[in-house]
């Protein structure tokens, strides 16, 4: 059986048909927090099927992406594949660093699946002496909506027991990772950085981001179908249109060791 930072992979074209790329604001800021040019080298972790590599590789970067998933990596290749982009299918944690080192490390949506103490010390093997670290992630701040109550009742039902329900967890990696960053003296980091957006969904574009939702996707076959159709049964109280609240943050930090 997958683990729960394994499903995934499970669903590389839900994946990336669904999941949001990363807002422009924080593109911008990202690349101009981590001092980047065209021809810089950037190690991104956890790249999925390329929501962030894409806006690197546009800009002139050359990316070395990890990603554990292969089906999500082979995704990631289908879509972005070129000389700038070299694909490596392995965790962060066991990928074996060559003798290049990096003028930025990066991840989206992905630096919480590892601790941060041992990310923070991959980080500053992979880096270069003057390099910086941006890890991002996307909040969602949905929870005072109507549409996000009217489906508390499934997660309750479905998922009592699991603690990945956005939006309640995500925001305690980040400030996990926030304090690894204090407490460790080879970095330096800049205060947090955010971008509010929302998207809106139809049903369908709604209930194929749910699929993907690592907590959905660890339910049996049955317990998911039925999770899926109520919130079905939900959405069409709301005309058949969802709209949800997101917060994208950047931690920046420097290495100064």
């Amino acid at each position: 059986m997958s683990t729960q930072r394994e499903t995934f992979d499970q669903v590389p074209d839900l994946y990336a048909k669904n999941r949001p790329g990363v807002p422009a604001p924080a593109v911008e800021a990202t690349w101009t927090r981590l001092g980047l040019a065209p021809g810089d080298a950037v190690l991104e972790v956890g790249c999925g099927s390329g929501q962030l590599t894409s806006h690197l590789l546009e800009r002139g970067a050359r990316v070395t992406a990890v990603e554990p998933g292969s089906a999500l990596a082979g995704a990631c290749e289908r879509a972005l594949g070129c000389p700038a982009l070299t694909l490596v299918c392995s965790t962060f944690e066991a990928w074996a660093l060559g003798s290049e080192r990096f003028r930025a490390v990066t991840a989206c949506q992905a630096a919480h699946w590892i601790e941060p103490g041992i990310f923070l010390e991959r980080t500053a093997q992979a880096l270069a002496r003057d390099g910086r670290l941006g890890l991002l992630w996307h909040l969602d701040v949905s929870a005072e909506t109507a549409f996000y109550k009217a489906t508390q009742s499934l997660y309750d039902h479905y998922l009592p027991d699991v603690d990945e329900k956005p939006p309640r967890t995500i925001p305690n990696h980040v400030a996990a990772y926030e304090q690894a960053l204090d407490d460790d003296a080879r970095f330096a980091r800049s205060p947090r950085e955010r971008w509010p957006w929302t998207r809106t969904f139809d049903e369908a574009a709604y209930l194929g981001w749910l699929r993907t939702h690592s907590p959905v996707r660890m339910l049996s076959a049955e317990d998911r179908e039925a999770f899926v159709a109520g919130h079905a049964e939900v959405i069409r109280a709301f005309d058949g249109t969802v709209v949800r609240r997101f917060e994208t943050v950047l931690v920046a930090a420097n290495r100064v060791d």
